[in-house]
């Protein structure tokens, strides 16, 4: 049975997540750890982010940092709620491949939302062939294949890393009106529905605690 842990990491600057995102996948692919993280986790202060293949992005006031995933610059507000899977290519509960695995999270993202109350959807538009990740240089200008929108506008990109042994996938949630405790809340619910897990009785909240394995 796959080992999961969850980490909430509310109000954290950018270069902390990604060094905590790229921590957990090199851990796993390396063979440290064999425990599949859900982190769940907001921005501050407000920071740009961008794929690991685009050239570095400035703007005055905002915190930048390179993801390592694709996609394209996406500004994330002071508050703003993303997060990442890190797992087995191999986890049974998810489909074999990146795109299939892709479209299985999407899945799982949608149905959070619904808890919600939030009118969401997978774009399913063949329109741009050649991978999932965007490849628009603001990432939300447009939706990719099966990524989620809602009332025809994007609210959620996602990019997914893989490794020989891990995958990381990352992603965030443009939506008002909902605070980290609702939204971390429904994602976790989701996630553990479709990936047959449990939730801890104690949940993990600092990134410094990335080598422990939830009970």
């Amino acid at each position: 049975m796959t080992k999961w842990q969850l980490i909430l990491s509310p109000n954290t600057s950018g270069a902390a997540n990604m060094a905590a995102d790229l921590a957990l996948f090199n851990n796993y692919e390396s063979g440290k750890s064999d425990t599949s993280t859900l982190r769940i986790f907001s921005w501050e202060p407000k920071c740009v982010s961008y794929g690991y293949s685009q050239k570095p992005v400035k703007k005055e006031g905002w915190d930048a940092v390179r993801r390592p995933t694709g996609g394209g610059i996406v500004y994330h507000e002071a508050g703003e709620v993303s997060y990442s899977i890190v797992t087995s290519i191999e986890n049974p509960q998810l489909p074999e491949g990146l795109i299939p695995s892709y479209l299985a999270i999407s899945e799982i993202l949608v149905e959070a939302l619904k808890q919600l109350g939030v009118r969401a959807k997978i774009f399913g538009s063949k329109k741009r062939s050649r991978d999932v990740q965007s490849q628009a240089l603001l990432c939300f200008a447009e939706p990719a294949e099966y990524e989620i929108v809602s009332h025809g506008q994007k609210i959620v990109g996602s990019a997914q890393k893989r490794g020989k042994r891990a995958m990381l996938q990352q992603g965030t949630i443009c939506l008002n009106g909902f605070g980290f405790a609702e939204l971390s809340g429904a994602l976790s619910r989701a996630f553990g529905n479709r990936l047959c897990y449990n939730m801890p009785d104690e949940r993990i909240e600092s990134s410094a605690l990335l080598g422990t394995t939830a009970r």
